[in-house]
């Protein structure tokens, strides 16, 4: 069954991308440079987690340039950040371009929220995690979650949900990072 599963993510990923299954994998990743998915192996797999995670790193695979990604990096942008800002954006790109992923992604990541992937979300706490970590739970949960934001932090949420290219998500990622660098 594997075997399926990995073919079908070398054609949406539209290249001959190495899929690893690996029961050490906390989550799905995708090595840019390298170009291999790695999928974890849990017990609560369903199809529709299958295919937020598959569908997530194909969209890396896809849209986050590798030597890019690296030189960002290399110079001095932090990984977390921009991977944060560039998360939202490639899952866009993707969903749009397979739209047959878009229930994959949506009941994927309420089976995540209700595994605890993203910690317990109750109300208060999510009041006390740091901007960033907001902005992620809001795009990977869905704006009818209501992640709660300040005034002074809804820039962040309409400019990650603006970028349109990767150079975009870098300077972004750049701006985040002096802003809030106490918050890391």
């Amino acid at each position: 069954m594997n075997d399926i599963k990995d073919r079908l993510a070398k054609l949406l990923a539209t290249e001959n991308i190495t899929v690893r299954h690996s029961s050490k994998a906390k989550t799905a990743s995708f090595d840019v440079k390298g170009r291999v998915l790695t999928l974890p192996i849990w017990k609560e797999m369903d199809v529709d987690l299958y295919d937020l995670l598959t569908g997530h790193e194909v969209g890396h695979a896809l849209y986050t340039p590798g030597d890019e990604w690296e030189a960002a990096v290399d110079d001095g942008v932090n990984r977390n950040i921009l991977n944060i800002v560039e998360d939202p954006r490639i899952e866009r790109k993707v969903k749009g371009k397979y739209p047959g992923l878009i229930r994959g992604f949506t009941v994927g990541y309420r089976s995540l929220k209700d595994m605890g992937f993203f910690g317990a979300l109750d109300p208060l706490e999510i009041r006390e995690l740091n901007t960033l970590d907001r902005v992620n739970l809001h795009f990977k949960l869905g704006a009818s979650y209501g992640i709660p934001f300040d005034e002074s932090e809804y820039w962040v949420v309409d400019a990650v949900d603006s970028l349109t290219d990767f150079q975009s998500a870098v300077d972004l990622a750049k701006k985040l990072q002096i802003a809030y660098s106490s918050d890391m």
